[in-house]
């Protein structure tokens, strides 16, 4: 059974105050919906904050889904000694509010949270990322593009190829 894991970052930009998408940010996230629904997804998972909700709201309204929102896939860490451990921290959360790996699902987060999320998965499946064209941020600035992402392609649960989702 085919299904992905499609881990999305909101279109927003940073913003000091949770604020509505601007149109143009709306116009993305309509056309994510556009290309999304494509996968069928089945369930859509949001990190806390408005502009993962916002994000995925297009798409659950034309697939007539709800937007589960979850805090484990927050970018919040406690004090921990460096950037690795923030990581695994980020992924260990994260990993936990997946649903059946055979479904096909929607993660709407923070870059960082779906960098680790993808390192994770890629790990606990056995599938090695090196030879695939990707940076994978793990600290500093959000170095994941707003609408941008990846596509977890996956056979019977289990992950086989991983695509790029470009922002445009």
């Amino acid at each position: 059974m085919l299904s992905a894991l499609i881990l999305l970052r909101h279109v927003a930009l940073p913003a000091a105050e949770p604020a509505p998408l601007t149109d143009a940010q709306s116009r993305r996230a309509w056309a994510l919906a556009d290309f999304l629904q494509l996968y069928s997804p089945t369930t859509l998972l949001s990190g806390p904050g408005r502009a993962c909700t916002d994000t995925l709201a297009p798409l659950a309204g034309r697939l007539d889904l709800r937007v589960t929102v979850a805090d484990d896939l927050s970018a919040e860490t406690p004090k921990l000694p460096g950037p690795a451990h923030a990581a695994v921290w980020l992924a260990a959360k994260a990993i936990r509010t997946l649903p059946d790996p055979r479904r096909t699902t929607v993660v709407c987060a923070e870059g960082i949270v779906l960098t680790a999320l993808l390192v994770a998965v890629a790990a606990r499946d056995g599938h090695d990322l090196s030879g695939y064209d990707t940076t994978l941020p793990l600290e500093g600035p959000d170095l994941v593009p707003p609408g941008g992402g990846w596509v977890l392609h996956r056979d019977d649960g289990r992950l086989v190829d991983v695509k790029p989702l470009a922002a445009r």
